[in-house]
């Protein structure tokens, strides 16, 4: 595990701390899943290997720290009962607050992620969600923290896109008048995203250029969200966007554009806000 701590100002007279994990990716089956789907699993498991000691260190440092627990999407690699019945553990015991992230409505029925699982319709996409959500108890779609002043607001960009509901949310938040931190899953582009940046939402065209048709259908993004996009780079009140999806830790801070941080696998953020 990585610990990061971070310092992040936005002029509040009483600061305050609190946690950002990201793509867990929990892969786990049992006797309700066939042999292939099990299969499956495994393979996927290879991949996010650390994901149980990470989720135990997790777990431990909340209980130390007393901090509040953001996880910005991906706490699924795909849907399974069992990784439901881990994520509503986990967040029993830690109080997280999870935001959607794209494998969050992944059924990948076929064992594979591949086109004919990526839903063609925000219709197809809110009902795997709303079938995580029963499993939870805060809102994974929009929720709002509010700490010393400060909104936290969760918000879901999965899909590459935001759609109007999400944005009418986000602007009666706004209407409070208070500082916003959003958290996203999927960052905002940004050209110091480097290798990362095609994994952003709203890059430039040139980034689909030679892609897979898959992953063009599902980054490139509608004109709403692109108009949501400007809103929020240009919104006074939103000060920081925190976010996952790259599996890399980056820091996008005093460029001359949106401030982000984007958190990787594998790594405890530590975020204090003065």
């Amino acid at each position: 595990m990585q610990l990061i701590k971070n310092t992040i100002e936005i002029g509040i007279e009483k600061p305050f701390t609190f946690l950002q994990i990201s793509d867990i990716h929990l892969a786990e089956t049992d006797e309700n899943d066939s042999a292939e789907r099990r299969n499956f699993a495994n393979g996927r498991k290879g991949c996010f290997s650390y994901a149980p000691a990470f989720m135990e260190e997790v777990r431990e440092y909340v209980k130390k720290t007393g901090c509040p627990l953001f996880n910005t999407g991906d706490m699924l690699d795909f849907i399974t009962p069992e990784n439901l019945r881990i994520t509503k553990e986990f967040e029993a015991e830690t109080g997280m607050i999870l935001v959607a992230g794209n494998h969050e409505y992944w059924h990948c029925a076929a064992n594979r992620f591949s086109f004919d699982d990526v839903p063609e319709t925000y219709e197809k996409k809110n009902e795997s969600l709303a079938e995580v959500q029963e499993y939870l108890k805060n809102d994974i779609r929009f929720s709002c923290t509010e700490i010393n002043g400060v909104n936290l607001v969760c918000m879901d960009d999965t899909d590459y896109c935001i759609d109007e509901d999400i944005f009418e949310k986000l602007k009666k938040v706004e209407a409070e008048g208070k500082p916003i931190i959003l958290l996203m899953h999927i960052p905002l582009y940004s050209e110091y995203l480097e290798d990362h940046a095609k994994y952003s939402l709203c890059a430039p065209e040139k980034y689909f250029e030679n892609c897979h048709p898959v992953d063009v259908f599902e980054r490139r993004p509608d004109k709403l969200t692109c108009q949501i996009v400007e809103h929020i780079r240009t919104s006074p009140l939103i000060r920081y966007v925190l976010c996952g999806h790259t599996h890399a830790n980056q820091e996008i801070l005093g460029k001359g554009e949106q401030d982000q941080i984007v958190t990787g696998c594998n790594t405890i953020r530590e975020i204090t806000v003065i």
